[in-house]
Formats: structure tokens, sequence, C-alpha cells
């Protein structure tokens, strides 16, 4: 449980950072605010993909049950988030279950490179492309 946690502090800080970033160029307009919605929903699925590919590393057995134990806790850690800040949707349902899924894919891929990378690439392309981000 203590890995996970240092895990998750490590998720949290890699988010702060990348929304700092993303934070500049948006003020800078460098990109369209198309291209800053999509990098927007990006950063926290690849921030968890990295964070759980280096968990999964040093699992040993079973890394897609590590994976849903540092999805819950992220993802809980988002609802309590919402729930004081904003109201609960349909597509923040969508996008906690796509965290949860990308984290027990990654894990997967770490283990045993059980679904190609290219799987959980066109799995987030239909996704965006089915709720109308881009």
């Amino acid at each position: 449980m203590k890995k996970i946690l240092i895990h998750t502090s490590y998720f949290f800080i890699l988010l702060l950072v990348s929304t700092l970033l993303l934070t500049i160029i948006d003020y800078f307009s460098l990109f369209n605010i198309k291209i800053i919605r999509g990098i927007k929903l990006l950063i926290p699925i690849l921030s968890l993909a990295i964070i759980s590919y280096i968990l999964g590393k040093s699992a040993l057995k079973k890394g897609y049950i590590e994976g849903i134990k540092l999805g819950s806790i992220v993802i809980l850690i988002f609802t309590i988030f919402i729930l004081l800040f904003d109201k609960y949707q349909v597509k923040t349902l969508l996008f906690d279950f796509i965290l949860l899924l990308t984290l027990s894919i990654s894990f997967l891929l770490t283990l045993k490179n059980f679904l190609p990378v290219i799987f959980s690439i066109k799995f987030l392309i239909y996704s965006i492309t089915f709720w109308n981000i881009f």
C-alpha cells in the first residue's frame, strides 16, 4: 500500500507540472483551443499510464489488481473534488472508466505484454471522437 501511495503522489506531481506547462502554453496562445482541450484530456490519462507502467515494472504478480487499486484511489480523489466543486455528469463517469481501463492496460503491458499499445491508443481516439471533444 505504501508503494501505491508513493506512486499516487508522483502522479499528482506529474499532473501539476503538466498542467502548469499547459497553462503557460495556453497563456501565450501557441495552439488552437481544440488542441488545448485534447491535451487537457490526455494529461491525466498519460500521467496515469506512465505512473502505472513504472509501478507495474515493480509488481511481482497480478499487476492488473495493483492497477485497479491505484486507479480506485485516484478516481476517488477526483470524484471528491468534483463533488465539492462541480456537478457529477455522465462524461465524468466515462472519463473515470477510461482512467481505470488505462491503468489496467498499462499494468498488463508491463507484466506480460498482454495487449499492444495501439489498442489503448485506438480506444482513446474512439472515445474522444464519440464525445465530440475535437
